[in-house]
């Protein structure tokens, strides 16, 4: 499960703490490094995206989360590295134009293991 396998929803769950919600997550392990890169990274990005958008706009995510039905869902993804400003821009728009279809999205930026333990 990657960011890079467009065809796979990564991990879905529907929390304890807000079970109004279904959450889709996206793990992103990519590094944003120069802006050929930061472009490439957005294009997987965004390929990704639209297979969460399909799967919740096609139905297909009550078929095989049995428990979605009734939930808000929402599209977390769950970043390896800090966003650049190319990317922090990207991740509001896709948010504005996924809020007006009823769909959530949200970047997570995932601590490093190593810092965490520190």
């Amino acid at each position: 499960m990657s960011v890079t396998d467009a065809r796979i929803i990564d991990m879905w769950g529907i929390p304890k703490w807000d079970n109004s919600k279904v959450i889709l997550g996206i793990a992103d392990h990519l590094e944003w490094r120069d802006k050929a890169e930061q472009g490439e990274h957005l294009l997987v990005l965004q390929e990704k995206i639209n297979t969460y958008i399909a799967f919740i706009e096609s139905g297909e995510i009550y078929a095989e989360i049995p428990g979605a039905l009734g939930k808000s869902p929402v599209i977390r993804v769950h970043g390896k590295y800090e966003l650049p400003a190319q990317g922090e821009l990207f991740i509001d728009r896709v948010a504005e134009t996924l809020k007006r279809v009823g769909i959530g999205f949200e970047f997570v930026l995932e601590a490093d293991k190593e810092t965490s333990n520190e």
